[in-house]
């Protein structure tokens, strides 16, 4: 920014000098480029002025979210943790089940045909059982405010 001053002070003085249309001329565009220089500076500043705002208050934000305590003691729901564990338990039955029915499947015989029955009975009953628990467990936190639908 200082050289574009100094040309324009050197331009300005050439022209007053010479007093030619062409010295005048050099001066106004030397003049040009500084305040195109000037505007790009003061837009460029208070872009990253609002930038460091912005990421001040971004840094204040996470600072609250935080806390900076490593120290917290995090209470575990024990109704939760055994809602989790039956469900994982149904899926697990669902999981050998369809071994079954893949097994049996392949075998084709009339025995392997009621094998098959029985494991999608099966699959059936904990599929419905693991639904009833979950509708349990949105009544008791009775955070839905949909329509359970039933089927």
């Amino acid at each position: 920014m200082g050289v574009l001053v100094l040309a324009l002070l050197v331009a300005v003085l050439f022209a007053a000098n010479s007093n030619t249309v062409v010295g005048w001329i050099v001066a106004i565009i030397a003049g040009l480029w500084l305040v195109l220089a000037a505007v790009i500076f003061f837009v460029l500043r208070t872009g990253a002025k609002a930038v460091g705002r912005k990421w001040d208050q971004t840094n204040a934000n996470l600072a609250a979210k935080v806390d900076g305590s490593t120290d917290k003691v995090s209470v575990i729901d024990e109704a939760e943790r055994n809602h989790e564990l039956k469900i994982d338990h149904s899926f697990k039955i669902i999981q050998v089940q369809h071994g079954v029915v893949m097994e049996n499947l392949r075998k084709g015989t009339a025995e392997s045909a009621e094998m098959v029955e029985r494991a999608l009975e099966t699959i059936e009953i904990t599929a419905s059982n693991a639904r009833d628990m979950i509708k349990e467990r949105r009544k008791a936190r009775a955070t839905v405010d949909a329509e359970i639908i039933e089927g």
